[in-house]
């Protein structure tokens, strides 16, 4: 479900939306951090707010990412937590003439429907209901009057929060000023000629000026559980023995899986019509040999429901770059008997420093009849037929820098199926020890999620096949070693934040742990 929260500044939304994320299980999308974050950086570097080329130019070069603290969520952008530095009066008296240059509004919105690719999402902003989630199951307009948005903002500032507290008062002056700033901005949102602010044409109105704040909760609660009631009762589709509806018309596929006629993609990501299981979400339908096929479809769908010619490629790709991989740089991986054992899938995480690393997985997963799906960096889906090839080798594609919920999901989906799940959680090839690493913690909270252990691999001597400045590979073994799978209960933590967090770090403790012992045992190996 989606739900969209729009209204002017002031109004309450972020704190109505993070307390219907909290209550009800969604995530929460604060689409007007992301504005603010791009304001924060054009003032930072002396950028022209009016200049909408120059104020494009910023919001293309930076990383939004959105955290959690003891406090509630952070954003983090390149790397540095803005949390606080997003809220002052200067961003708040730039923020508007940032948010409406069309350039960054497309690219924000089109990350910001990338968040929200598991559907699950509570959303606020002042465009969600009308351009950035037209579909969504529940559209909120939250207003208020002017004076009492002001005073709301002013107790902000001071420390205070007047939804909860009715008696909390504010400096007059300031709350003067921002008076006159919210009045500058409500004229500024509504007449801008990109995404004005109103309320979309199916959206509730809700004028908060005499409401506490759980009475605007409980509305918002009252509209999900009636959109979920009209969703439980309409009548289903009448679907085809392939999860398609008999009496739909064909979708006109383009070579890329993308449907020509379709206006809006649905929020799986398929272009087409889904037959959706009852684990997880994960679709069910039938895949075609030939045709009828996304991308998406074999991202989605188990690997032993890939059609046989699909199938019949993987076996072909995995002897070949198995037999040739075995004769150049011979391998072997070491405790692999325990690595294959079970029904459930695992998280397998390891040390990346060349190509050859996922193969070897790969190739000796398939041999122990496992199947195993690699995570890889969506930038590879630019080259199409990079993308046709992963699709059919059961790879997932993860879009870096954003928090990617629909790979997070389908991740999810292949562990419970018992499929593996591959990631480096380095994120890119490291080349040299002298390289900063940074971790990439998802891998944590998809084997959470899943009820999967982790499984830590590492491998040395593939560092040596392309030395550093040289491009011709070099000839020579290499070693691999799994070790012992990690599993959530043997953390000796409680809560769902500090076991992921206490995840990560044993778990590539262990990944070097391992990589060492392997150093050790064959000088001079990296």
């Amino acid at each position: 479900m989606i739900v969209a929260i729009d209204g002017p500044a002031g109004s309450g939304k972020s704190t109505v939306a993070h307390a219907i994320a909290g209550r009800c299980g969604l995530t929460f999308l604060d689409t007007g951090a992301m504005y603010r974050s791009v304001t924060l950086l054009c003032l930072r570097a002396g950028v022209d707010v009016s200049d909408a080329k120059a104020v494009a130019s910023v919001e293309k070069d930076c990383s939004i990412l959105f955290g959690s603290s003891a406090s509630g969520q952070t954003v983090i952008v390149n790397g540095e937590d803005v949390t606080d530095q997003i809220r002052t009066p200067e961003v708040d008296r730039n923020v508007s003439a940032v948010s409406a240059v069309p350039a960054v509004r497309a690219a924000l919105v089109d990350r910001q429907r990338q968040i929200a690719g598991s559907g699950d999402v509570v959303a606020e902003g002042r465009d969600i209901g009308t351009v950035v989630f037209p579909d969504a199951e529940v559209k909120v307009f939250l207003t208020a009057d002017a004076k009492a948005r002001a005073h709301r903002r002013a107790v902000q500032r001071e420390g205070g929060d007047a939804a909860r507290d009715a008696s909390a008062a504010a400096d007059a002056a300031q709350e003067a000023r921002i008076l006159e700033d919210l009045r500058r901005r409500d004229q500024l949102d509504s007449t801008r000629k990109e995404s004005p602010l109103r309320p979309a044409d199916d959206a509730v109105v809700i004028d908060s000026s005499d409401l506490t704040l759980e009475q605007v909760i409980q509305r918002v609660v009252d509209l999900m559980e009636a959109a979920r009631a009209k969703a439980s009762s309409a009548p289903k589709a009448n679907l085809a023995p392939d999860g398609a509806s008999k009496s739909a018309p064909k979708a006109n596929l383009a070579p890329n899986g993308a449907s020509k006629s379709a206006a809006k993609p649905n929020r799986s990501g398929s272009g087409g019509s889904r037959h959706v299981s009852k684990r997880g979400g994960a679709p069910s339908g039938r895949l075609h040999a030939f045709r009828g096929n996304a991308y998406v479809d074999y991202y989605d769908h188990a690997m032993r429901e890939y059609p046989l010619p699909a199938r019949a490629l993987l076996g072909f790709v995995v002897c070949l770059l198995g037999l040739l991989t075995k004769i150049l740089w011979p391998w072997h991986i070491e405790g692999s008997d325990g690595l294959w054992d079970g029904e459930h899938g695992r998280v397998i995480v390891m040390n990346h420093v060349s190509m050859l690393e996922p193969i070897i997985v790969v190739v000796s997963a398939w041999f122990h009849g496992r199947r195993i799906r690699p995570i890889y960096k969506s930038e590879f889906d630019k080259i199409a037929p990079a993308t046709w090839l992963f699709s059919r080798v059961g790879g997932i594609p993860v879009a870096r820098g954003t928090a990617d919920l629909k790979a997070v999901r389908r991740a999810q989906w292949a562990l419970e199926r018992g499929e593996d799940v591959l990631i480096y959680p380095e994120g890119t090839r490291v080349k040299s020890d002298d390289e900063p690493v940074t971790i990439h913690g998802g891998f944590a909270l998809i084997a959470q999620m899943a009820k999967a252990p982790v499984q830590p691999v590492a491998i040395v001597g593939a560092r040596d096949i392309t030395p550093r400045g040289e491009h011709l590979k070099r000839l020579g073994r290499v070693f691999v070693r799994a070790g012992e799978p990690i599993e959530f209960s043997s953390l000796g933590v409680r809560g769902r934040k500090l076991q992921c967090a206490q995840m990560e770090r044993v778990a590539m403790e262990r990944v070097y742990a391992i990589r060492d012992d392997l150093r050790r045992e064959h000088p001079g190996k990296m």
